[in-house]
């Protein structure tokens, strides 16, 4: 006689990106195990396979390839919080460099949001007659999940990455759907900018939507008052 199974509760969630409707369900003891593995392990790049896993078991989707980053960091957190309460505790180093005393935070999940900047944009222009820019979209889990981790950081590492983020570039003629294009053909465009206008593509990641906390506590050893800013997931496995 097989085993009874108990009913999962179901709720929506919103898709930062889109606004989009989402049905999830908590995750499983199973699924759990996976992640408390991932997180043993320290390793970025485990982690990051066992969110997705987890995201793509519990939530209505299809793929997560065109799911933007902060999309991922989102459904992680409301997943967390309806899996085992809204409830994070984390350890937080005091900035007393002669204290450094390890101060436990807690945060409910519900004051974490998506930071979006307000003059955001991701078409840039960079001047001349011609009309020349590019238009950026966010970089996806399918994006972050191609780059080599250990050379995210390095010169190559940011050019693959801005170059995987190209949707399109325009003139005053025309507009080229990065798509169409080599992808030789876009690295070149890329390398041929100026110092000044390779900044204004930096700034966009740079400024690209994240999930965010700041709080302020007091180091409970030494008395200093600590502002603390989180910033990524990753910031919220301390």
């Amino acid at each position: 006689m097989a085993l009874p199974k108990m009913s999962v509760p179901h709720y929506t969630v919103e898709l930062p990106s889109t606004g989009e409707k989402l049905n999830m369900r908590p995750y499983l003891v199973k699924e759990e195990k996976v992640l408390m593995i991932a997180l043993e392990s320290n390793d970025p790049v485990q982690i990051s396979e066992a969110v997705r896993s987890i995201i793509q078991t519990c939530y209505d989707l299809k793929s997560m390839d065109e799911l933007t980053v902060f999309d991922v960091e989102m459904l992680f957190l409301q997943l967390r919080a309806k899996s085992v309460g809204e409830e994070m505790k984390i350890q937080i180093k005091c900035k007393d460099e002669e204290c450094g005393t390890m101060n436990p935070l807690s945060i409910n999940i519900d004051d974490i949001k998506v930071l979006k900047p307000e003059d955001s944009n991701n078409t840039i222009l960079f001047g001349g007659s011609e009309g020349i820019g590019i238009k950026m979209k966010y970089p996806t889990a399918e994006v972050i999940g191609k780059l080599n981790p250990e050379n995210i950081e390095s010169v190559q590492g940011i050019m693959d990455l801005i170059v995987d983020c190209i949707e399109s570039i325009f003139d005053n003629e025309n507009v080229y759907n990065a798509k169409n294009e080599k992808r030789s053909d876009l690295v070149e465009f890329i390398e041929n900018l100026s110092s000044e206008q390779f900044k204004l593509v930096q700034a966009f990641f740079q400024d690209s939507p994240s999930v965010a906390y700041s709080d302020v506590f007091k180091c409970k050893k030494c008395g200093l008052e600590n502002e603390v800013e989180l910033k990524g997931l990753n910031s919220f496995f301390s």
